[in-house]
């Protein structure tokens, strides 16, 4: 294991030795996506790299603390805390810490057969669309540190190869939880305080039940306006067609696990005709209920 020389108190790092790179590059668990360099930095004053030539892997740089800089396309782009960037592959750039404010960050290179697939991925939840390179702002989830650690311990582990696996199967997971437009919980509140997860908590505890916007609105405690507007940008679909998706998967789960007949699956989810719910069934799961069931019990 190499380990990066660096200057910052309680930094941690590591670099994969090429063998073992060359083994993962073609390993069928890992060849898709995987990690070949991973550090935390915290408060790196003085940080500043330059490649003139780019980078053979693309790297995302997360700062959590303090600010700093990236130079990508002979454009310059300043980095708050909880913002992300990623200097994909080939491209030449140069990056760096403010002087009076170094930042703490969080950062890895990663490769693969698919990894352009989940840069595409992470522009498609930006916050600035049409700006691919611009920094992203990310809530602070728990789950991303937790996540880091994981992946870093194991990699630190790396003279085993079953924890280089190991790393690597939660890679996609890390990068997924940059997407905003993945939903996420407000990660300061506990589920009942965040007004969008308290109202799915709602919806959920009430399938049985013809739920209207506004009342939808009023557990949440905003207009109906403004909490569809919300739940839009928190879930990608208007409440009603979420509630909705959740009764289907509750009539999915009675037709495949009871012996009700439809009609009575279509009363247990709040829909008086069950002409209608097979029809809005249809819609959604592309197959009538009664071919659902038979399609699953056979």
């Amino acid at each position: 294991m190499i380990k990066k020389k660096e200057g910052f108190a309680g930094q941690r790092s590591c670099v994969l030795p090429s063998d073992l790179q060359k083994q993962i590059a073609v390993h069928p668990l890992c060849e898709s996506l995987y990690i070949t360099d991973i550090g935390y930095y915290p408060k790196a004053a003085f940080h500043d790299r330059e490649r003139r030539k780019g980078s053979p892997q693309h790297i995302l740089i997360y700062c959590v603390q303090g600010e700093g800089w990236y130079l990508l396309n002979d454009q310059k782009y300043s980095v708050k805390p909880n913002q992300m960037f990623i200097l994909p592959a080939e491209l030449a750039h140069r990056y760096g810490t403010d002087a009076r404010n170094p930042w703490t960050i969080y950062w890895l290179h990663f490769t693969g057969s698919r990894a352009h697939h989940f840069l595409d991925f992470l522009k498609s939840g930006h916050d600035r669309p049409g700006q691919d390179f611009a920094p992203v702002t990310v809530s602070p989830q728990p789950e991303r540190f937790q996540l880091f650690d994981d992946i870093l311990a194991h990699v630190e582990m790396s003279f085993n190869l079953d924890n280089v696996i190991y790393a690597n199967s939660s890679l996609s997971r890390f990068l997924a939880t940059f997407n905003n437009a993945v939903y996420n919980p407000s990660p300061l509140a506990q589920p009942e305080s965040d007004p969008i997860s308290r109202t799915i908590t709602f919806m959920k505890e009430n399938l049985s039940k013809s739920l209207s916007l506004e009342e939808l609105a009023q557990v949440a405690g905003m207009s109906a306006s403004h909490y569809s507007a919300v739940f839009r940008a928190k879930v990608q679909s208007a409440p009603i067609n979420f509630f909705t998706f959740l009764k289907i998967q509750e009539a999915c789960r009675l037709l495949e696990n009871t012996r009700f007949r439809i009609k009575e699956v279509a009363y247990q989810i709040g829909y008086g005709d069950p002409y209608h719910f097979s029809r809005v069934f249809s819609h959604i799961m592309g197959v009538s209920p009664r071919d659902f069931r038979q399609r699953r019990k056979a």
